[in-house]
């Protein structure tokens, strides 16, 4: 019989799941939490997904999502009045800043203030879904179409678990060298 979606989903139990409202420091305890219950082979999460005030998973805090909660936000030290005449505009003088705060912070400092920073203001929004009872085949085709590296599960329009892209690809290794070995006693 085909496997389906469910039987290589990670149930929303199983994964780190935050709220929204949650601070980074949070969600990366709730991951470190999820890693220590992750079987042995099955690949470490490298996302916490993120709940909104009704329950719905709406996003993921990701690596690159962790990375943005760095950036500070800080406002510039130079006068609006001397950037205008240099010419340079509010949006470059604003990036300007941030990536020179970034450049020379302390590494330690910027760890010291994402602690603080709220998942709301930095996850990434996810909407890409698949039905438990999809087959494979139309995950292979969700994954290329959305080049993503992971897609809710829902059963009956709510999110049940979580198809990562890691555990798919061991999937496929798995059955690959299965008829390998297959092939070579034949």
């Amino acid at each position: 019989m085909p496997k389906k979606v469910k039987d290589l989903m990670l149930a929303i139990s199983e994964y780190a799941v935050v709220d929204e409202s949650a601070s980074v420091l949070e969600a990366l305890q709730a991951l470190q939490q999820a890693q220590e219950l992750v079987p042995p082979d099955r690949q470490p999460h490298r996302a916490v997904l993120v709940r909104n005030s009704r329950g719905e998973i709406v996003g993921k805090l990701h690596h690159f999502a962790f990375l943005r909660a760095l950036l500070p936000e800080r406002k510039a030290m130079v006068t609006r009045d001397l950037m205008d005449r240099a010419g340079v505009g509010d949006d470059l003088r604003e990036s300007s800043m941030k990536m020179l705060d970034f450049l020379t912070a302390d590494l330690v400092d910027l760890c010291a203030r994402v602690r603080h920073v709220k998942v709301r203001d930095v996850y990434t929004t996810t909407t890409i879904s698949i039905d438990e009872e999809a087959p494979l085949l139309d995950a292979i085709a969700k994954f290329l179409t959305h080049q993503t590296l992971s897609l809710l599960v829902t059963s009956r329009g709510k999110t049940v678990g979580i198809l990562r892209l890691s555990d798919f690809f061991d999937e496929l290794t798995r059955q690959i060298l299965l008829d390998e070995c297959s092939d070579e006693r034949n």
